[in-house]
């Protein structure tokens, strides 16, 4: 199973209640599947929303999964050290047609319009398979302390 995971990717939220809910949804969907193999799919960055499913990836021995553009590798952020990287065009949001069309379900915690976009395509990936948003979408607000 492919978890996509999309958010904040700046360190101005309530990361305790970002983690929990995190951990709660990622094993909402691990629980509900049959298969061995729980690949967590992030934007590669090691901050915010990505760092912390990245770290719970490890924590839980699941293959940790980068998505993102080139300009990733430049910004500054750094890197999280994934089993697997995957770099599809050169600015931010080049990627995300490759990334819904690569996961099985998504989670978003918090994030800006990238996230919401990768939330609106995925939605209309299940519809077009007629399956049932609920039982592949988890998304839920946390409190954002940044600009």
């Amino acid at each position: 199973m492919k978890i996509g995971i999309v958010g904040f990717s700046k360190p101005h939220f309530n990361k305790e209640q970002a983690r929990i809910f995190l951990e709660e949804a990622i094993n909402n969907f691990v629980k509900e599947s049959n298969e061995n193999t729980i690949e967590i799919v992030s934007g590669l960055t090691n901050i915010g929303i990505p760092k912390i499913s990245y770290e719970s990836a490890v924590q839980n021995n699941w293959l940790t999964v980068g998505i993102s553009a080139k300009m990733a590798l430049q910004s500054g952020c750094g890197i999280f050290p994934c089993d697997k990287e995957i770099i599809v065009g050169m600015n931010f949001g080049d990627e995300s047609n490759f990334f819904i069309n690569y996961i099985d379900v998504l989670i978003r915690v918090g994030g800006g319009k990238q996230s919401h976009k990768e939330v609106g395509l995925f939605k209309d990936k299940i519809k077009m398979q007629n399956n049932n948003i609920s039982q592949y979408l988890i998304e839920k607000e946390v409190e954002w302390h940044g600009e």
